[in-house]
C-alpha cells in the first residue's frame, strides 16, 4: 500500500504541487476555530458569532461553483491569484479589528462576506490536476484517496492548531495564519508546472449540465454525517457524564476514515460507478444508526470509527465519478457541486440534528441522521435499474441495453492508461472513400482521439464528432487545437446507446464502432446513423472481420459481422439506397511485439439517393 502512494507522489510535479497545495488548504482547518473564537471575544455574544460564521458558511459553499467556473475559463493561473488577495485582504482586517473587542457587527458581516465571496477553491483544483498529472486509472484511484485523507487531517490538524494560538496568544493571531496559509498554497499551486495552460479546442455544440448527481447525491448524505456525528458525540457524552470523551468519538470517525480512504485507493481496482455509491453509502447508514444503540462510549467510538470506514472511500468515489463524467472545459466546475454538497449536508445535518436531540431519543436522532445515505443509496441503486430498462428515445424504438455509466468508465479507464491509445492516423478506408467528395457536413461516429475528424477538417468538412469518452474528446479537442482546426469541429459527448447528435449530415462515418463491454446496441445505432444522413449523402461503415492475427482468441464473445450482415441488420427501404462498396479491406498493422501483419476489414459505403 506505501508503495503504491509513493508511486502517486513520484510523479513528476505531483509532490510539489499536493505539499503546498495542502499547505494553503490547511487554513481552511484553522479559520473556522479561529474566527468563531475571535467573534465570540470581540462582540461578547455567542448568538451574534454563530450568524457571523454561518455568513461564512453559506457564502463559501454556495459560490464555490461559481469559483470553479471561473477557474474552468481562466484557468488557475489567472483565476486564483485575485480570489487568493481578496480572501487574504479580508481575513487580515478581520483579524485586526478582533484583536480587540468593540468592532461593529455589521462591519465584521461585511469582511466575512467578503472572505466567503472570494475563498479560494484550492482542493477542488487540486482534484482536477490529479487527472492532469496522472493518466493511469489505478494510480488517479489512489491520487484522490490520498487527497480526501488528506483533507480529513487538515481538519483534524488546523482546529488544533488554532485552539493552540488561541491559548497561548489571541485567537486573532489564528486568523492571520489562515490568511498567511492560503496566500503561500496559492502561490505554490500557480506556479507549478502541474498549472500550466492547456490548448483547449472550442466546444461549440450544446452547453452540458457540470452538476453531477449521483456524486453529489452521494457527498450531500456524506456531508449529513459528517455534520450530524459532532453533535451527537456530544450528546451521547453527557447523557454517559463524560463530556471531554465526545473528542474521542470524533477522533475515532477521522481515524476511520482515514484508514478507509487508505485501504481503498490502494485495492480498488475498477473505477466507481453509482452502484459501487450505493455500496459505499449503505454500510455507511448503517453503522452510525447502530452506533446509536451503543451501550457505552467504548462501544460508541468503534462503531463510529466502523462508519468512519466508509466516509473516506466514498467521497474518493464520488469525486471520481464527478471527474470521469464531467463536460470537457467544465471539471473543476464539476468537483466543486460535489465539495457544495457536501458542505451543505454537513450545514444541514448540523442544523436538524441540533433541533432533532431536543425533541426525541438520541437512538432515533442517530437513526434520522443515518437515514441520507441508506436512502441515497437506495436511490442510486433504483437510478441503475431505472437506466438499464428505459426505452432509447434517440434510436427509434429500441431500447438500451448498455449500462451508461459502465461504458463511460470503461472507456474512458482504457484511454486513461496510455497518452495515444490510436495511431493518430485517419482511418485507411475514409480516406481511401472520401477523398475527391465535395466537403459538407459528417458526422463522426465514436471519434476516439479525433485523428479521422481533423483529417476531415483539414479538406474542408464541418464535422461534429462525438464519443462516449470525456477523456478522449479532450484529448482529441487539444489535437484539433494544434490541427488549427478547432473551429471546424464541434465534439460531443454521447452515450450513442442513449442519445444521438441531432441533424442530417452529407457524411456520416462509423469506424470500428465495437466496444468489448457487453450490451452496446451497434446495430441500433447503425440505423441512427442511416437515418442522419441527408439525400445525396455518404454512409460509411467499417468494421473488424475478426481478432487481430497476433491474438486469434481476443474476444471470443464479439461478433463481428460482414459487411453484407450490417446491410441486411439495418433493414433499409428498398429503392432509397445505392451500395458502392460491400466487401472486405486489407491494411498492414504492427503488432505489441513489432511484427508487421496484414489485418482484414470490413467495409460499407452507401449513398442515400437525392429526392
Amino acid at each position: 500500500m506505501t508503495a503504491s502512494y509513493a508511486a502517486v507522489l513520484r510523479t513528476p510535479h505531483a509532490l510539489r504541487t499536493f505539499s503546498l497545495v495542502l499547505l494553503g488548504r490547511l487554513s481552511y482547518g484553522t479559520v473556522f476555530l479561529s474566527l468563531t473564537l475571535a467573534f465570540t471575544s470581540s462582540t461578547g455574544s455567542y448568538a451574534k458569532a454563530g450568524g457571523l460564521m454561518a455568513l461564512l458558511g453559506l457564502t463559501v459553499s454556495v459560490l464555490t461553483p461559481l469559483r470553479a467556473a471561473l477557474i474552468d475559463r481562466h484557468g488557475p493561473r489567472r483565476a486564483l491569484p485575485p480570489m487568493a488577495a481578496g480572501y487574504t485582504v479580508a481575513l487580515a482586517a478581520l483579524a485586526a479589528l478582533t484583536w480587540r473587542p468593540g468592532t461593529p457587527v455589521p462591519l465584521l458581516a461585511a469582511l466575512t462576506i467578503a472572505a466567503g465571496v472570494t475563498a479560494p477553491p484550492l482542493g477542488v483544483v487540486m482534484r482536477t490536476l490529479w487527472s492532469g498529472l496522472l493518466k493511469d486509472g489505478p494510480l488517479l484511484r489512489r491520487a484522490y484517496s490520498l487527497d480526501t485523507v488528506a483533507e480529513e487531517l487538515v481538519f483534524v490538524a488546523g482546529p488544533l492548531l488554532a485552539g493552540l494560538l488561541a491559548v497561548i496568544a489571541s485567537p486573532s493571531l489564528g486568523i492571520a495564519l489562515s490568511a498567511a496559509l492560503v496566500a503561500a498554497g496559492t502561490l505554490g499551486l500557480i506556479t507549478s508546472p502541474a498549472a500550466r495552460p492547456r490548448p483547449r479546442g472550442r466546444h461549440r455544440g450544446p452547453r452540458m449540465p457540470a452538476i453531477p448527481a449521483a456524486p453529489a447525491i452521494a457527498a450531500a448524505a456524506t456531508g449529513v454525517v459528517l455534520g450530524s456525528t459532532a453533535l451527537l458525540a456530544v450528546a451521547f457524552s453527557h447523557r454517559h457524564h463524560q463530556p471531554a470523551a465526545a473528542a474521542w468519538v470524533e477522533a475515532a470517525l477521522a481515524v476511520g476514515s482515514t484508514l478507509g480512504g487508505l485501504v481503498y485507493g490502494a485495492a480498488a481496482r475498477t473505477p466507481p460507478g453509482r452502484g459501487r455509491l450505493a455500496a459505499l453509502l449503505f454500510p455507511l447508514g448503517i453503522a452510525l444508526a447502530a452506533a446509536g444503540l451503543a451501550p457505552t462510549l467504548t462501544v460508541l467510538a468503534l462503531l463510529t470509527c466502523a462508519a468512519g470506514l466508509f466516509v473516506g472511500p466514498t467521497l474518493t468515489a464520488a469525486y471520481l465519478l464527478a471527474d470521469a463524467s464531467a463536460p470537457p472545459g467544465a471539471r473543476t466546475r464539476t468537483a466543486a457541486w460535489v465539495n457544495t454538497a457536501l458542505n451543505l449536508g454537513a450545514a444541514g445535518g448540523t442544523a436538524a440534528t441540533g433541533m432533532l436531540l431536543d425533541v426525541l431519543p438520541l437512538p432515533a436522532c442517530y437513526a434520522l441522521a443515518a437515514a441520507p445515505a441508506v436512502l441515497g443509496a437506495l436511490y442510486l441503486l433504483g437510478l441503475r435499474k431505472r437506466q438499464h430498462g428505459s426505452p432509447n428515445e434517440a434510436v427509434t424504438t429500441h431500447h438500451r441495453t448498455m449500462d451508461h455509466t459502465t461504458g463511460e468508465e470503461f472507456w474512458d479507464a482504457r484511454y486513461a492508461e496510455h497518452d495515444h491509445l490510436w495511431s493518430g492516423e485517419p482511418n485507411t478506408v475514409l480516406v481511401e472513400e472520401i477523398t475527391g467528395l465535395e466537403p459538407g457536413t459528417a458526422l463522426d461516429l465514436g471519434c476516439g482521439e479525433g485523428a479521422d475528424a481533423i483529417w476531415l477538417a483539414r479538406r474542408g468538412w464541418r464535422v461534429t464528432a462525438a464519443d462516449i469518452s470525456r477523456v478522449a474528446l479532450e484529448r482529441a479537442a487539444r489535437h484539433a487545437e494544434a490541427a488549427g482546426v478547432a473551429d471546424r469541429v464541434d465534439w460531443r459527448r454521447h452515450d450513442l446507446g442513449a442519445s444521438f447528435p441531432e441533424g442530417a449530415y452529407d457524411l456520416v462515418s462509423a469506424q470500428f464502432l465495437h466496444s468489448p463491454e457487453e450490451g452496446m446496441p451497434r446495430e441500433e445505432i447503425l440505423r441512427a446513423a442511416a437515418a442522419a444522413v441527408a439525400p445525396g449523402g455518404t454512409l460509411l461503415i467499417v468494421g473488424h472481420a475478426g481478432p487481430p492475427p497476433w491474438d486469434p482468441d481476443a474476444h471470443p464473445g464479439l461478433h463481428l459481422p460482414t459487411a453484407d450482415e450490417v446491410l441486411k441488420s439495418m433493414g433499409l427501404p428498398d429503392g432509397e439506397w445505392e451500395v458502392l462498396r460491400s466487401g472486405e479491406h486489407e491494411r498492414v498493422q504492427t503488432a505489441p511485439d513489432g511484427r508487421v501483419m496484414t489485418r482484414t476489414d470490413n467495409a460499407l459505403k452507401l449513398r442515400r439517393r437525392a429526392g
